[in-house]
């Protein structure tokens, strides 16, 4: 590359070296390029097996997650049959109840009744004692004893 005498480059050189220039340019680029090619691709694999492994989880845990399902459904249908059972025995009970405490209350009042007639009759026996005391003339000894000694009398004699 010869130069001309007048220290300016003829429109040839001009050409020539914005050509290098550009090959530069283009060659630097092409360098950034590749590195940021480089660097995509490789998140794009590191990704790609990441989620290929979360997909694979995820394929597993439906399978398990499905056999739990079946699990529980068992579950809530055997709690469902007794929770049923359950309810069918309270309201048992509670109707066994309500008729023992009828027989009980019946069983009371008859009881309060007959113990009020019998503590009438023992009071009507406490007096009646006391009168038959003071028609003896009040003496300690009872009615059989006293005829007892009358009839011991009477053989004596």
């Amino acid at each position: 590359r010869a130069c001309t005498a007048g220290g300016a480059a003829s429109p040839v050189e001009k050409v020539v070296k914005l050509l290098e220039d550009l090959k530069t340019r283009i060659t630097e680029d092409g360098k950034k390029e590749q590195t940021s090619y480089d660097e995509y691709a490789c998140w794009c694999e590191k990704t790609t097996t990441r989620k290929s492994k979360a997909i694979e989880d995820a394929k597993h845990g439906l399978g398990s997650l499905g056999q739990e399902i079946l699990t529980q459904r068992g579950v809530i249908a055997s709690t469902t049959v007794e929770i049923e059972q359950t309810t069918k025995d309270i309201k048992e009970n509670e109707v066994a109840q309500e008729k023992a405490t009828s027989i009980r209350q019946k069983e009371n009042r008859a009881y309060m009744e007959e113990s009020s007639e019998l503590q009438q009759a023992v009071s009507a026996l406490e007096k009646a004692i006391i009168v038959l005391r003071e028609a003896q003339g009040g003496g300690e000894t009872a009615l059989l004893q006293k005829r007892f000694m009358a009839s011991e009398r009477g053989l004596a004699a």
